[in-house]
């Protein structure tokens, strides 16, 4: 995947914090489920047991069909935590 999306995605998690239209964190969830999917998938084969599953728990988090709805003081601190993930692990995505 390349970097672009993942700086992408981290923008778009950090600009969640803000009132938005209900149209972006739709589009977000689909953007991020499928980053955090993807993540998922290039790192079961590894030898990381953590960082796998918590790309797993996040893309299920976000997930567009079964949307989980999170009060909004629960939802900006993983949004945050997300994007912060996203920046710090970005080497394990193109690998």
């Amino acid at each position: 995947m390349p970097v672009q999306v993942i700086y992408i995605t981290a923008a778009m998690l950090f600009v969640a914090v803000l009132p938005l239209p209900d149209d972006f964190y739709s589009m977000l969830r689909i953007v991020a489920a499928g980053t955090f999917a993807w993540g998922a998938y290039r790192n079961f084969g590894k030898k990381l047991f953590l960082l796998p599953l918590a790309y797993t728990m996040l893309a299920i988090i976000f997930n567009p069909v079964m949307e989980i709805n999170l009060a909004k003081v629960i939802a900006i601190p993983i949004d945050l935590l997300a994007a912060a993930l996203l920046l710090s692990t970005k080497k394990h995505f193109a690998e």
